[in-house]
């Protein structure tokens, strides 16, 4: 039995079974267990509202939960228009129920379901696998291929701009933040349409991103007088190499001078940078695949051949 369920509908009970069966199939959905089984999941939606599913899809087996996905609402800049997409996310069948082809059955009733309140579908996956192969099934197509930049000290060209300075950004700071990722994505396809609550939320709290992945998280904000003019969000380092999850910049010249003060502070020996083509370009970095795609399927709203500056933002991903 296949149900469609509203999130504001789903009981307690309803909720932590789901959150438990996401638990077994992804490790950054365990830590919300607890506010699932202790009645209090919708209550940490309305302080984040931004992955608060829209609809929650499961398949029952024997009264068990058997298979889910669950949609997201976003906004999407696609072909020089804001488009309305339904984010896939959190598909997972139980292991006691693999095989019987019930991610593909629920994903094709969820994709009848939205047509009509969506212009497209959107999820991410490991691009090859049997999940891949289910979506290219059923009528998703790559959008894009996840890339990342290295760069050792060693190669980062230094800039010694002394009447620029750097301290980590704070709840005020949403706007300049906020101003930043609009000039460095209005023209890319795919870039989520952001807020500065959404701002506020994922980039300098990153609340999901200590909540789901309990990590050390740090924004940095580079200003020159009273104006900001580059930001990174930093995640620690991991062997001497730290992540930078975003980073946005009005010009090369202000990132490189945030990013070494990254690699000084940090005692780092290179960085690991995620950010659009044109920035790793600028300044330098080894550029690498990820087995990780951003795949679509058009629902009404978007037209594959017009796509020329596919990218989404790390934090983005849903």
């Amino acid at each position: 039995m296949i149900l469609k369920i509203s999130p504001k509908d789903a009981s307690s009970d309803e909720q932590c079974l789901a959150l438990k069966l996401l638990c077994e199939c992804f490790n950054d959905a365990c830590s919300l267990v607890k506010y699932a089984c202790n009645g209090g999941l919708m209550e940490l939606f309305t302080k984040y509202p931004y992955y608060k599913p829209a609809w929650i899809f499961i398949v029952k087996d024997g009264g068990e939960v058997a298979s889910m996905l669950y949609i997201l609402n976003r906004l999407i800049r696609l072909n020089g228009e804001i488009i309305k997409v339904g984010g896939v996310a959190g598909v997972c069948t139980s292991s006691k129920y693999r095989g019987k082809g019930y991610a593909t059955k629920l994903l094709e009733y969820a994709v009848d379901e939205l047509k009509g309140d969506y212009d497209a579908l959107a999820l991410f996956t490991t691009y090859g696998s049997i999940a891949y192969s289910i979506y290219r099934k059923i009528g998703f197509r790559d959008i894009y291929l996840r890339e990342y930049g290295i760069l050792p000290a060693i190669d980062l060209r230094e800039i010694n701009n002394k009447e620029w300075s750097i301290s980590s950004a704070s709840e005020s700071d949403a706007d300049a933040l906020l101003r930043i990722y609009n000039s460095e994505t209005y023209d890319l396809d795919g870039v989520l349409v952001r807020d500065s609550d959404y701002v506020r939320d994922q980039v300098i709290e990153a609340t999901w991103l200590r909540l789901t992945r309990g990590i050390n998280v740090n924004t940095l904000k580079l200003t020159n007088g009273t104006d900001t003019v580059a930001y990174a969000l930093i995640t620690g380092t991991d062997d001497g190499v730290v992540n930078v999850e975003e980073i946005a910049s009005i010009n090369c010249e202000s990132a490189l001078t945030l990013l070494n003060h990254i690699i000084k502070v940090n005692g780092a020996k290179s960085l690991r940078i995620y950010a659009k083509p044109n920035e790793l370009k600028c300044l330098n970095a080894q550029v690498f695949k990820v087995p990780n795609t951003y795949m679509m399927m058009n629902l009404g709203g978007i037209d594959y051949g017009e796509i020329k500056r596919p990218y989404i933002y790390r934090v983005d991903q849903w």
